[in-house]
């Protein structure tokens, strides 16, 4: 995502009337037609029903998986942070303090959304042209990152790859699968471990738990030095996990 120069907010009306029936349920459903909110009383929780042709939660989900996977601490040194790969003038120009991917999810999703509030899709094009984003209505109220807010609420977050989780996970041994750019989308514990132990090596990379491009490349040029190989140039099996991970 580049750098564009600021351009005024287009307006964020909210028009439009919505109805429900009352049907029978536990839960109170109460309609308020100046937010098109309906309250979930049964559940606590609130979703706010979007305008025709709004801009989803679920679009920016999509929109961060091709960008950055996701990650909203990634950082590979590149000029582009976090998970809407941000450049710092954009995000300064935004209004926002430090740095994007040291900033927490729920802000550089309010960034984005504000963004995009501005600019439209046209900031981030590769991706939005590969996804198919064509909405122009307005952005998301508020972040609901992955889709549907109820899903989320009952679904427990799944807490982040550590050394120590990934270590407790596969131990030091090979777990007998090589890794490969085709797994750059997963987070993988045996992945994180390699990473980690090159990244000790003083080799600049992501430890992240996804062998993408970033990590195929270290893998093929520590082949090289090493004169060690796996069969296949940046493919990290138990030939080259030895002389990383139990050398």
């Amino acid at each position: 995502m580049r750098s564009h120069d600021r351009v005024p907010a287009r307006s964020n009306g909210r028009g439009g009337r919505h109805r429900a029936t009352q049907g029978p349920s536990t839960a109170t459903r109460v309609l308020r037609t100046t937010g098109a909110v309906t309250a979930l009383v049964g559940t606590g929780l609130a979703v706010t029903a979007a305008p025709a042709g709004a801009a989803t939660a679920d679009d920016f989900a999509k929109l961060r998986k091709c960008e950055s996977g996701g990650n909203y601490a990634i950082n590979t040194g590149n000029g582009f942070y976090g998970a809407y790969q941000f450049d710092q003038r954009t995000w300064t120009g935004l209004g926002y303090p430090g740095r994007p991917d040291q900033a927490p999810p729920a802000m550089q999703d309010e960034a984005a959304y504000k963004l995009y509030d501005s600019r439209g899709w046209s900031p981030w094009p590769g991706c939005t042209s590969k996804l198919g984003l064509t909405r122009n209505g307005p952005a998301p109220a508020s972040s609901g990152a992955g889709g549907d807010v109820i899903a989320q609420a009952l679904t427990p977050a799944e807490p982040p790859m550590t050394l120590e989780r990934a270590r407790a996970e596969v131990g030091g041994q090979f777990g007998g699968e090589a890794l490969n750019v085709g797994m750059g989308d997963d987070v993988r514990a045996d992945a994180f471990i390699w990473q980690a132990e090159m990244r000790d090596r003083r080799f600049v990379l992501t430890v992240d738990g996804k062998f993408g491009p970033e990590s195929q490349g270290i893998a093929a040029l520590y082949s090289y030095l090493t004169r060690v190989s796996d069969g296949q140039p940046g493919v990290v099996g138990q030939n080259l996990w030895n002389v990383t991970v139990n050398g």
